[in-house]
């Protein structure tokens, strides 16, 4: 069983549907209902087990009410997949607002911190897996970004801290590509009026010349690492197309198709 958040749509989505093609309970949450509703109908009717719960990430008793229902319909605990991410404010750091900032690192930060603190307990009984998704803006500044960049980073070293920490526990933080989801779509929509315009165009142009990944191919690799990632590899941070990564997706059959 595992829990995947940002569930109702893009990187999220995919993740849980390719995760439930490998026989795995799959618990959606995120704060939209109707997207997670559809989620679990797509995997439902491809034979797979879903079961949804609404929540939001900002909030520590939602974690908690998370991973009770996960354990009430399921049992058991054996992954979470920390996705839900935002990437906004896109401003330079000179005009940021605070609390848009604060904003951020409430939901890319402490969010995934509470999940998974809340999960803790079940993790260690069945030796399980986090995986955290992070982005190459985490070691790479993207400039108007500054929010987005230091958030993630942060995501990182919480990935290294609780491999340090619950050593009978896999933490793992995945780099997913440019992805082909709504995330890139608010760059497309806002980034104009706040980022360099060479940056810019060049979030555009991987929209116009069909440069962005589609959510099942870095969705294999989140999937697969979930369920399987080795213990060696706890507290690293990993793209997606990383060989070592590849070669266990390849192992366990899963493409984007089956």
């Amino acid at each position: 069983t595992i829990i995947v958040t940002g569930a109702s749509r893009g990187l999220g989505a995919a993740t849980a549907r390719i995760a439930a093609r490998m026989e795995t309970n799959v618990v959606l949450t995120a704060r939209s209902e109707q997207g997670l509703k559809t989620v679990a109908q797509q995997i439902e009717e491809a034979g797979g087990r879903a079961f949804i719960v609404v929540g939001d990430l900002t909030q520590a008793a939602d974690c908690q009410h998370i991973v009770a229902e996960a354990i009430r319909a399921f049992s058991q605990v054996d992954g979470v997949v920390n996705n839900a991410a935002v990437l906004t404010p896109i401003a330079p750091i000179a005009a940021a607002d605070p609390d848009a900032w604060s904003a951020n690192l409430t939901v890319n930060v402490l969010g995934p911190f509470m999940l998974t603190q809340a999960a803790l307990p079940y993790l260690r009984r069945s030796n399980g897996r986090v995986v955290n998704v992070s982005t190459g803006a985490a070691v790479s500044v993207v400039p108007s970004w500054s929010a987005y960049c230091v958030s993630k980073a942060a995501l990182n070293h919480l990935t290294r801290a609780l491999a340090e920490e619950e050593p009978t526990i896999t933490t793992i933080a995945v780099r997913p590509g440019v992805v082909d989801t709504d995330m890139q779509a608010i760059i497309r929509r806002q980034g104009a009026n706040g980022m360099p315009p060479e940056v810019y165009a060049r979030f555009v142009n991987y929209h116009e010349e069909g440069d962005l990944l589609p959510p099942e191919v870095p969705g294999c690799a989140l999937a697969v690492l979930a369920l399987h990632a080795p213990k060696e590899w706890s507290g690293t941070c990993l793209s997606w197309d990383n060989e070592e990564v590849q070669s266990l997706v390849r192992r366990y059959a899963c493409s984007p198709g089956t």
